[in-house]
């Protein structure tokens, strides 16, 4: 909760800046101020009212949903906008030490031009991630695991993670998503973790079930654990973990390894969240290695506790590649000094991966780490996408 109201916080002062930005360059007129004004008021307004009353039952689904996308949309737009501001002050500041430019920054024209100009590259900007956020991209792969496989030749796994299904992403939006992945002709589904969003209650109103219960495949449709089916909000214990079970007829493994088809493994680790979770090799015992081993883990941590344990295919989730532009970016650079391996490991933050997104081969394993298909808060991809991962695994021996 702490985090959230943090949030407020800086929400505040961001808009305040912004808004005191282009009152200053705004002629003085009531027909512009007075609209202009009472924009960022509503918008405060339905933030506070969003924030408060959610998961207290005051306001229907529909209303809670719109308030949770103009206050998400809101704060990446605030975000945006500051960082173009800021850097008008910048200059600003520069040009009265350096007299670099001959225009005064100070006036009112030049601000009015470069806030509308911020304004109209900001908008266009989200129209695109909004675009890419709701048209999903099949990244299609095919592999080759050198084990024998009695029944089972060719598997193409259908991977999809962080759906967060909720109060942002609705019932809607988890209907494309199953015509999605069912469109690919999945042989078995993996939903690797934060399924669910932040609370359960939503998906009740929703009857959010009826969606996830089209999702069919032969061998059947998996699910692990993530962080967020661990963020407590007051409900009982596991209750989410329980509605994807018991209502959306998910097969979810807890630190669980089966057998498919008497032909290969499929393991599912609990979240790092999980206070009781097991180590790798412990659920691995007894496991018969000369078959293959696909791994479902959500948090993309220690990628060699996969490999050293033998697994032939390892899927992972967690990281939304950033989500949007520039976090993509510092995420990128971070893996990059992650890997040069001058931080020891256990003074590594646990925003720096090894793989933040995409493919690699560690030592005998298939690792893929999935940008995600949902996202948590705003709804933008700008930078990264919204991807369903189809893997084509040929069993050659």
């Amino acid at each position: 909760m702490r985090v959230f109201f943090n949030a407020i916080i800086v929400q505040i002062f961001l808009s305040a800046y912004i808004y005191w930005r282009g009152w200053q360059g705004l002629p003085d007129k009531k027909y512009i101020k007075i609209p202009y004004a009472s924009i960022y008021i509503a918008e405060l307004a339905i933030y506070f009212m969003g924030f408060f009353t959610s998961g207290t039952g005051l306001l229907p689904f529909d209303a809670l949903h719109s308030f949770a996308w103009i206050g998400t949309t809101w704060m990446l737009f605030t975000i945006y906008m500051t960082i173009l501001l800021l850097l008008y002050d910048l200059v600003k500041y520069i040009n009265g030490r350096k007299k670099i430019f001959a225009i005064d920054l100070k006036a009112k024209r030049p601000r009015l031009i470069y806030f509308c100009a911020s304004l109209l590259l900001v908008c266009s900007v989200m129209g695109y991630g909004s675009y890419r956020f709701h048209n999903p991209v099949v990244t299609e792969m095919n592999l080759t695991v050198d084990k024998h496989s009695p029944n089972v030749k060719d598997l193409r796994i259908v991977v999809a993670t962080d759906i967060h299904a909720g109060y942002l992403i609705d019932k809607n939006i988890v209907s494309m998503y199953v015509d999605k992945i069912m469109e690919q002709k999945p042989d078995i589904i993996l939903l690797v973790g934060d399924i669910i969003d932040y609370d359960v209650k939503s998906l009740y109103e929703q009857r959010m079930e009826t969606e996830f219960l089209r999702l069919k495949a032969p061998y059947g449709v998996y699910a692990s654990t993530g962080n967020h089916e661990y963020i407590d909000l007051g409900e009982e214990k596991d209750e989410k973990i329980l509605w994807l079970s018991k209502y959306a007829g998910l097969t979810v493994l807890r630190d669980t390894t089966i057998l498919i088809a008497d032909s290969f493994y499929l393991v599912g680790r609990e979240d790092d969240k999980c206070t009781t979770r097991k180590e790798l090799p412990e659920l691995m015992q007894g496991v018969n290695k000369d078959l293959p081993i696909i791994v479902m883990n959500h948090e993309p941590h220690r990628l060699y506790e996969e490999s050293d344990a033998g697994a032939d295919i390892a899927v992972f989730g967690h990281t939304h590649n950033g989500q949007f532009f520039p976090v993509n970016t510092i995420m990128s650079i971070s893996s990059t000094i992650y890997n040069t391996g001058i931080i020891p490991e256990h003074l590594k933050y646990r925003s720096m991966y090894e793989i933040p997104y995409g493919y690699k081969k560690k030592d005998n394993t298939h690792i893929y780490v999935s940008s995600g298909l949902g996202l948590a808060g705003p709804q933008f991809r700008i930078g990264t996408i919204s991807e369903i991962v189809v893997l084509n695994v040929r069993f050659e021996k």
